[in-house]
């Protein structure tokens, strides 16, 4: 597995830890400029850095969006997703994505979103070749790193529930475990725990009203983790 399909997973475990909520808190738990880092370690060992910012409303093409970036350095490679969400329900609208690879030539891709017919249509590039696809699925398309911020703004939960999303290349179960104390670099929580199945991932959720994307690990032979180091 990728190191990179383990972000994707981490933020899609976190749709799915707040997927339950059923009622919105009256503003955003999360403000323009708010911004998460994030240690890479690979068996407990520091091996990189990801930076999660929300950057507010801008403008794309005469409509209003928020964006967020998404960046993530390590030893091979540095990948940073510009993504721009509708205001409402957070479902990418534009994703642009850059990675830049120490080994190999890099790839640029640009993905465009047809909430109303369901459709993703991606343009990759490389200095070797470029491509154009599309993957059609049957209901909205989600982006996982959106999904972090759309549940985010819900307040209240469901305990012990099975929950299971589709985005355009993965699907996941996520049981709820109840509330774990987890110490980290910004502090003690209360966390809001779930696992995978099969059993692969643990994700830690704050129980404030931030929710914040704690920590997740792979409890697998791969030893990935990614844990918050700083909030602004």
């Amino acid at each position: 597995m990728r190191i990179y399909s383990i972000f994707i997973i981490f933020f899609c475990l976190v749709f799915f830890a707040v997927f339950q909520a059923c009622v919105f808190a009256d503003e955003l738990p999360f403000y323009k400029g708010e911004k998460l880092s994030y240690d890479v370690k690979y068996k407990g060992l520091k091996i990189g850095k990801s930076i999660l910012t929300f950057h507010g409303e801008e403008d794309l093409k005469g409509r209003g969006l928020y964006h967020i970036t998404f960046y993530t350095a390590i030893p091979t490679l540095r990948d940073t997703e510009e993504l721009y969400a509708d205001k409402k329900t957070f479902l990418p609208i534009e994703v642009h994505r850059t990675i830049k690879k120490k080994i190999g030539f890099g790839d640029r891709i640009k993905e465009i979103y047809d909430q109303d017919d369901f459709v993703v249509r991606i343009h990759q590039k490389s200095k070797l070749r470029s491509r154009d696809f599309s993957i059609e699925k049957d209901s909205p398309i989600h982006n996982a790193i959106l999904l972090s911020y759309y549940y985010r703004t819900h307040d209240r939960f469901s305990k012990g529930d099975r929950f299971k999303v589709t985005l355009p290349t993965i699907d996941l179960d996520v049981i709820f475990n109840g509330i774990e104390t987890l110490d980290t670099s910004i502090g003690t929580y209360q966390a809001y725990t779930f696992t995978s199945n099969p059993p692969k991932f643990k994700l830690w959720l704050s129980s404030d009203e931030k929710r914040i994307p704690l920590k997740i690990e792979n409890p697998g032979t791969l030893g990935y983790s990614l844990e918050i180091k700083s909030m602004e």
